[in-house]
């Protein structure tokens, strides 16, 4: 709490002190110099009620950024790490600027920490389409996608050791895709759910690519195996990404993979694997 109150001070005396005014943090590139611990109470220092009440609600998330709309949070069960083996960021898609959303998206989180063994980031950090018919659209994509190279980029400054997984799922798997051409944000990547990538093939994105669709999901619609609305079905052997281990025709729909324990087991090999 001292840091974090020390931290605060110097902004605003930094504020007071440049004619121009200083605008405060967002990212989580600009807190390298504090831990994680001291980037959480600052976060909740400046919080609006519905990341207080969140966090009130999940002892085991920290909160790396936080504003109108956006949340990056890290969710680790067990003891929070200096030095993790693993890191699995979680992308979501539509809806997922809604506050309403966050909770079901740190328990998605959670449950990807307890897979993988190592902490989870929710990264809710970008502008979210908020509906079906927004989502059509790829510039949100795009835009989010670099956003999501930065953060990546600080995580493993911050983690140099670890291995690290992106998982996108859904439109935010669209995102994933557009970082994923631009750098590489993580050793594997896994597409889930997924409306297409953004590209054509696997070999456009950096990293190991791997995709998962459940057999009865309708994202299945709105793509196929020679495109669709943001390219490519990402499963089919077209597009050349490994399927997830073990989530082969797996019979759920969109919204059941974050409870399934066999697509829950084969993002844990992904993410264990060296």
């Amino acid at each position: 709490m001292g840091d974090s109150l020390d931290w605060l001070c110097s902004q605003e005396i930094d504020a007071l002190c440049t004619p121009a005014g200083v605008s405060p943090p967002v990212r989580f590139e600009e807190f390298s110099d504090l831990p994680v611990d001291t980037i959480h109470e600052i976060n909740l220092a400046q919080a609006n009620e519905h990341v207080a009440q969140l966090a009130a609600k999940n002892p085991d998330m920290k909160v790396l950024e936080a504003s109108d709309g956006r949340l990056v949070a890290m969710v680790d069960p067990g003891e929070f790490r200096t030095t993790p083996a693993s890191l699995t960021t979680f992308i979501e898609g539509v809806h997922s600027s809604d506050p309403e959303t966050w909770q079901r998206a740190v328990d998605r989180g959670r449950n990807l920490a307890k897979a993988s063994g190592g902490p989870a980031v929710v990264w809710l950090g970008y502008q979210a389409p908020s509906s079906l018919p927004r989502a059509v659209h790829a510039d949100p994509a795009r835009t989010a996608g670099s956003e999501l190279v930065r953060f990546q980029r600080a995580l493993g400054a911050r983690y140099p050791q670890a291995k690290r997984t992106v998982v996108g799922y859904s439109y935010g798997s669209v995102v994933t895709g557009h970082a994923a051409k631009e750098d590489k944000i993580a050793d594997d990547v896994v597409l889930v759910g997924s409306p297409g990538a953004g590209a054509s093939h696997s070999s456009e994105l950096h990293g190991r690519i791997w995709a998962a669709t459940n057999a009865h999901d309708p994202i299945a619609i709105a793509t196929g195996p020679h495109g669709g609305i943001h390219g490519p079905d990402p499963t089919t052997d077209a597009f050349g990404a490994t399927p997830l281990p073990g989530a082969d025709g797996l019979p759920g729909d969109h919204g059941t993979y974050w409870e399934d324990p066999r697509f829950l087991r084969g993002l844990g090999q992904v993410a264990r694997a060296h």
